[in-house]
């Protein structure tokens, strides 16, 4: 719940940056070994994460402002603050295989193979950068009176407190927020759980691609479950009752059980 680690002067180190660059660090570590192990150039592995992350970035914050338009039209510059959080997932996962994509096809690399290798990577960076999220105060539950829920301090104004001061949850000068489900750090558990079993399958005898497959059936399962219990603004609801992120959840599982089928039918 330490949003800002430490200022110096003009100069403000956020927890969530700090976060998301050790979730990167992470994830191509993991992403290279894998890498090395299935033959393929390191340099390589390090070339393409820098794409999926410059892609992935740029995806997820224009999800995010997509969703969050009215907040930034006040003033558009901190459209630019990435490193005070604003990333969703599934517009960095676009952005990302974009950004992947192209640098598998100008590298003439293989897609399955690189996307197995990325698999498990991925999970643990998301494990990671959800940490990061608890603690800038972001991607937040519902609010709750069960045992579980976390109160989120006023220091440093946490995009909860904010939420909840302007929807008069809390009184002004109020020192905590209202108790609320810490979905950041069950997504972390849930995203670890899937990197243990991605780590686990990925020296078994399954046909490349798989591996990336199953992370987006896993993943889409945890993704529509938990958004049950985050919060959002009533406008970001479809089908009057799931949320873009769920939809986008529901293709996964689809896109990722008939790849699956796919790949074992015709290369059985």
């Amino acid at each position: 719940m330490h949003r800002v680690l430490f200022r110096i002067g003009d100069f403000t180190l956020y927890s969530y940056g700090v976060m998301l660059l050790i979730a990167y660090l992470v994830g191509l570590w993991i992403a290279s070994r894998e890498g090395k192990r299935r033959g393929i150039d390191p340099k390589k592995i390090e070339s393409l994460a820098f794409w999926i992350i410059l892609g992935g970035v740029i995806g997820a914050r224009i999800w995010y402002v997509l969703e969050h338009l009215s907040d930034y039209s006040r003033n558009p510059f901190e459209i630019l603050m990435i490193w005070r959080g604003g990333l969703v997932f599934y517009g960095g996962f676009i952005g990302g295989f974009i950004g992947g994509l192209l640098y598998i096809r100008l590298s003439k690399l293989s897609f399955y193979r690189v996307s197995d290798i990325f698999a498990p990577a991925l999970a643990i960076a998301f494990a990671i950068g959800r940490i990061g999220c608890f603690l800038n105060g972001c991607c937040y539950g519902k609010i709750t009176n069960s045992w579980i829920g976390v109160r989120f301090p006023a220091r440093d104004l946490p995009p909860v407190y904010c939420d909840h001061l302007k929807h008069g949850y809390i009184e002004p000068g109020a020192q905590w927020s209202l108790p609320v489900i810490p979905t950041q750090l069950i997504s972390t558990v849930d995203c670890f759980i899937i990197f243990l079993i991605l780590w686990y399958l990925r020296k078994k005898s399954l046909k490349e691609g798989s591996l990336f497959f199953i992370f987006l059936i896993l993943y889409g399962i945890h993704r529509f479950t938990i958004d049950f219990f985050r919060y959002y603004e009533g406008n970001a609801l479809v089908l009057k009752y799931l949320t873009l992120s769920q939809v986008m959840s529901i293709v996964f599982i689809i896109t990722g059980s008939f790849m699956l089928f796919y790949r074992t039918r015709t290369e059985a």
